[in-house]
């Protein structure tokens, strides 16, 4: 039968419109629209980086509205207490009012002192910036106030008088492009940090060091080396496994090299996926590495020549460097092996989306 109620049955009623009100702007929201991309898209100048939530820059604090669990995955209990969240993970369920969040973190300005390429892929960048760091630990560096990069510390504290950084090159890039193609010696950039404790103690120097890392992941490593075996005295046996795609990305191999002739207890496997002979044909290298036996460049694969070489990782204290998916297959590696979780420390490298 014919219904009259629902010939006159109400429609819905339309979503209520979200606003984002920020720096006395309203701003509309669009439908899962981030936090971070509204604001850029309304055009304030908010700092930002690695839009996964590693480095904070883009911190805010909500005065009015919820705040989504999802925003504030990795923040500690003082911050979320302070009802502050991370703008580039923000999908609001709601109106918010939110303003840029106090800067937690030591910031100072540093100039370009020294810039060098060391392969085609990366460049090496040292700022006479004084800062209280530990070798290992990362910073966040910032273009003209607003674009910022995490880059791991290369250099070691009681030793060089600068921070250093391994900066790879990545296409459309909008940090790395153009400190690879166009910074220049002088050049202002701030820094902000240190972050991180992924770093060398001085408790253990009898307990032996593991440690992995993937392309500019040999950065942080290099110093965290450095660190133990110039300012700690480090006395156990130290592995360092190098790790990338072709033996062309392999750098720093001079300074290692004489890191090992003057530490015996130090020993440095290169491990590329290809091109290790041929590259060796093409440079002459090979007398340096058939010179000293704990310097030695492998083809192959990084996990299962590290396995091999060390299969009982019982005791060791372990350092893992480069992107998530390396880190993560290597923990588990090395805590199957026997390693205790609590001894093993990661820098992951996450991807900035530019």
């Amino acid at each position: 039968m014919f219904s009259i109620s629902k010939l006159f049955k109400r429609k819905p009623k339309p979503p209520k419109a979200k606003i984002l009100s920020f720096d006395g702007q309203s701003i509309p929201l669009e439908e899962n629209q981030l936090v971070l991309d509204a604001l850029l898209d309304a055009g304030h100048s908010v700092r930002h980086g690695c839009r996964a939530g590693a480095c904070q820059s883009c911190l805010m604090t909500c005065s009015e509205g919820s705040i989504p669990s999802a925003a504030q995955v990795g923040l500690n209990a003082a911050q979320k207490e302070l009802n502050q969240f991370l703008s580039c993970s923000c999908i609001p369920s709601e109106s918010m009012t939110i303003e840029s969040a106090a800067q937690a973190l030591p910031q100072t300005v540093a100039e370009v002192v020294e810039i060098s390429k060391m392969n085609e892929q990366v460049v090496r960048v040292r700022l006479n910036a004084q800062l209280p760091y530990k070798s290992g630990q990362f910073v966040n560096v910032f273009k003209n106030g607003a674009v910022s990069r995490s880059y791991s510390l290369a250099s070691t504290p009681q030793i060089d008088d600068f921070i250093e950084l391994h900066i790879k090159r990545i296409e459309g890039g909008k940090f790395s492009q153009w400190a690879y193609d166009e910074m220049q010696i002088g050049v202002p950039l701030s820094v902000e940090g240190p972050i991180g404790a992924c770093f060398y103690t001085a408790d253990s120097p009898e307990q032996p060091l593991l440690l992995a890392g993937m392309g500019t992941g040999l950065a942080p490593l290099y110093g965290i080396v450095r660190d133990a075996l110039m300012n700690h005295e480090h006395l156990a046996p130290i592995h360092l496994f190098v790790g990338a795609k072709d033996a062309k990305q392999l750098y720093l191999m001079d300074e290692l090299k004489a890191l090992v002739t003057q530490y015996p207890q130090l020993h440095v496997h290169y491990v590329v996926q290809q091109g290790a002979y041929e590259w060796l044909n093409t440079t002459h290298a090979d007398s340096a590495f058939s010179e000293i036996d704990r310097y030695q460049l492998n083809e192959g694969d990084i996990y299962q020549y590290s396995k091999n070489l060390l299969p009982d990782c019982k005791g060791y204290r372990v350092f893992l460097c480069g992107a998530d998916s390396f880190v993560r297959k290597m923990k588990k590696q090395c805590f199957l092996a026997g390693a205790a979780m609590s001894e093993i420390s990661a820098d992951t490298f996450l991807p900035s989306g530019h």
